[in-house]
């Protein structure tokens, strides 16, 4: 692998063709599964309902997506001082286009050569990155479990799926309470570690690595850089993860209605717990984009919730939804990293602020 001129890594030709045939192949293997699962779906009425769309539609959806790359913009600014919000879009497009081929956390070296091509350090660029980490998986960990309180707290029905998903969203805040109640306290950090060190050194003894420090210590350590990282950051980047993830919700629920699924058959609060199941469902990216998997759950569970007649309209708003959230993504992304690529080459970077 060789590297360009401001650090991007050049793939080979045929690692990329192969990538992007195992997407496709994905999204074939999708469309097997969803044509066995359900045989009332026909190609000519997706088609159909596809078609459908008004022009007034095609701009209210334009216009949300437009608002979701702002969200999107926001949250990534938000944790980088002096970083205009229109950086944080090109920060989110360009290195989310590169992530919806390669599969795995390919968009984070693209992301540190932006951040560190306007001007900021390695440590700052660093620092922005597993910040952003942590509120990207937070948000996908933490919706499942706002979600599977609800069904509980409403009394809706559980098949068993949607009750081994659920007992899973419980299990995870669980988890995670713990987590927050051990990492609230410096005293109860450390004490965790001391805890789980002899699993921790005998793990590194696997691996033939040197016997590692206390991981208590360590956990201590991580913990304070971790507040140093969110502090004054923390409220704007949680605001802007909230208005990322409502805007994401919003596409979802105006391709569903503009492909004429009334809300009588699908309200928005079951339209809700669905997409924060599949973002649970997806925090570990399996394929680029998440091809195939994220289109299998979202047609399999809101037809579920719609029942079997509304499969080729559930379908149709499904794969409008991806296109708007992953394909486009991608000749939009290259083109933000174009746009990026020429002002690194007009001029050096200057220092944060000085926009």
């Amino acid at each position: 692998m060789n590297d360009q001129p401001g650090g991007v890594a050049v793939r080979r030709p045929w690692r990329t063709a192969l990538r992007i045939v195992l997407v496709v192949g994905a999204i074939g293997l999708s469309v097997v599964v969803l044509g066995l699962a359900f045989e009332e779906l026909e190609v000519a009425r997706i088609r159909e309902a596809l078609t459908s769309l008004g022009d007034a539609e095609v701009l209210a959806l334009v216009a949300m997506w437009v608002l979701w790359l702002a969200c999107q913009g926001l949250q990534t600014a938000a944790l980088v001082d002096a970083l205009p919000v229109r950086r944080g879009v090109l920060a989110f497009l360009g290195p989310t286009a590169i992530a919806s081929v390669v599969p795995g956390p390919s968009d984070l070296p693209v992301r540190y050569r932006m951040f560190t091509s306007w001007g900021y350090s390695t440590l700052a660029a660093g620092v922005a990155i597993s910040a952003g980490g942590i509120f990207s998986i937070g948000i996908k960990l933490v919706l499942p479990v706002v979600a599977a309180i609800g069904l509980l707290v409403f009394g809706v029905p559980l098949d068993g799926t949607l009750r081994t998903l659920v007992t899973v969203a419980l299990v995870i805040g669980v988890g995670l309470v713990l987590v927050g109640l051990v990492l609230g306290s410096e005293r109860r950090t450390a004490a965790a570690g001391r805890v789980l060190h002899p699993i921790w050194a005998f793990t590194a003894r696997l691996l033939r690595r040197d016997d590692p420090d206390q991981l208590g210590d360590r956990l201590v350590v991580a913990r304070g850089r971790s507040l140093d990282i969110l502090r004054g950051h923390w409220l704007m980047a949680t605001w802007g993860t909230f208005l990322s993830s409502i805007t994401n919700l919003s596409l979802l629920i105006m391709t569903l209605r503009f492909v004429d699924v009334p809300a009588e058959v699908v309200g928005w609060p079951q339209v809700f717990v669905v997409f924060a199941l599949v973002q649970g469902l997806t925090v570990v990216p399996l394929t680029a984009g998440n091809a195939g998997v994220s289109e299998v759950a979202y047609v399999g569970l809101l037809t579920a919730a719609a029942g079997p007649a509304y499969v080729n309209e559930v379908a149709a708003a499904v794969i409008l939804y991806r296109v708007l959230t992953w394909l486009v993504i991608i000749p939009v992304g290259l083109a933000a990293l174009g746009v990026w690529r020429l002002g690194t080459r007009r001029g050096p970077a200057r220092e944060p602020g000085g926009q």
